[in-house]
């Protein structure tokens, strides 16, 4: 680290310092969002109200979609989640998810037409 900073003039050094400590500061910790999304296949155009919706987590969160097949998840902590998504036909299928928490919500709409199944060895 010494290295690095030999080549920095000693006079630009404590700005560079303070300039990376205030990003940093705004930056801010990441924080819990809100996760909002539908479920829908593009193909068949199709909307799936009464499904039910699943945040694989500690503890887990399950909700089901609203009439415009809709639904959300509060205060989700980032990180990756598995999404499971049970539709009224008994079809169950699985997603990724990731929650950032440098916004206050996630957007997270499940197309049945472009869900892939995680691979088995990913970690969530």
């Amino acid at each position: 680290m010494k290295k690095i900073f030999a080549s920095i003039p000693s006079s630009i050094r404590p700005v560079r310092l303070i300039a990376a400590t205030a990003f940093l500061a705004c930056a801010g910790p990441a924080a819990a969002a809100d996760v909002y999304g539908r479920v829908y296949d593009t193909l068949r155009g199709q909307l799936y109200p009464g499904a039910q919706v699943t945040l694989v987590a500690q503890p887990a969160q399950v909700v089901r979609c609203d009439e415009q097949a809709g639904f959300r998840f509060k205060d989700v902590p980032p990180g990756v989640y598995l999404v499971r998504l049970a539709l009224p036909d008994s079809s169950v299928f699985t997603s990724r998810l990731l929650v950032s928490g440098r916004t206050p919500t996630t957007i997270a709409d499940l197309d049945l037409s472009r869900i892939n199944p995680p691979d088995e060895d990913d970690e969530y």
